[in-house]
């Protein structure tokens, strides 16, 4: 999960020496849809789309007990069908795209179906689009966090790093317990911090500044 996109979060990937396709999500839309405020999580996901296992917080795959859960699911036999009947994994940015810009059509009123055709949009590399929808969801909810980390990685992919800290300190100001979108901030404000390695000392010290200055 980086707002800054692919070749970011590429050299973490790089460095484990991951050889599995890997999916960074930008908008951040996962911590809204599933609730949770802290990264790493684990997920297993079954054929059928649902959710069979979730870890929130602490999910390691060198943690034996870890490993232990996802093994004993992948033996378990499969689960009956229970997707409805048409339904079909999106294959392309391009169909994902056109479904969301028909589920919109179909409720436009709807604030998560428009945040969804925002996230495609920039997805697929419609920025000035991306932003309009996501500037027209924070007109429906201001205190849409989803809507304001969205909006700041279409600022990001136009170049416009200042607009972009202030759409993620918005958000940061409106969900404060949410380490992942503060995180963001100080990524694109210290990336030497980040990137290629993560400094948690660094984080630690950081965190520590920030609750002296509350007080």
């Amino acid at each position: 999960m980086d707002t800054q996109g692919a070749e970011v979060a590429r050299r973490f990937t790089e460095a484990a020496g991951v050889t599995y396709p890997s999916a960074v999500d930008r908008a951040q839309g996962l911590w809204d849809l599933y609730g949770f405020p802290v990264v790493p999580n684990g997920f297993f996901v079954d054929e059928q789309g649902i959710i069979r296992y979730a870890k929130i917080g602490g999910f390691d795959a060198r943690n034996p007990a870890d490993v232990a859960a996802i093994e004993r699911l992948l033996a378990a036999p499969s689960m009956p069908q229970t997707t409805q009947p048409g339904f079909e994994y999106t294959r392309s940015i391009e169909e994902a795209l056109h479904r969301a810009e028909e589920a919109v059509k179909g409720d436009p009123e709807n604030l998560d179906l428009r945040l969804t055709l925002a996230e495609r949009r920039v997805e697929a590399k419609q920025d000035a689009e991306g932003l309009r929808d996501f500037q027209s969801a924070l007109e429906k909810d201001p205190k849409s966090t989803r809507a304001l980390v969205g909006l700041a990685t279409t600022y990001l992919d136009l170049g416009q790093k200042e607009k972009a800290l202030s759409a993620l300190r918005r958000a940061s100001a409106l969900d404060p317990g949410n380490w992942i979108i503060h995180k963001q901030v100080w990524a694109i404000e210290h990336p030497e911090q980040f990137y290629p390695a993560i400094n948690s000392k660094w984080q630690e010290q950081q965190l520590q500044q920030e609750k002296g200055k509350k007080k």
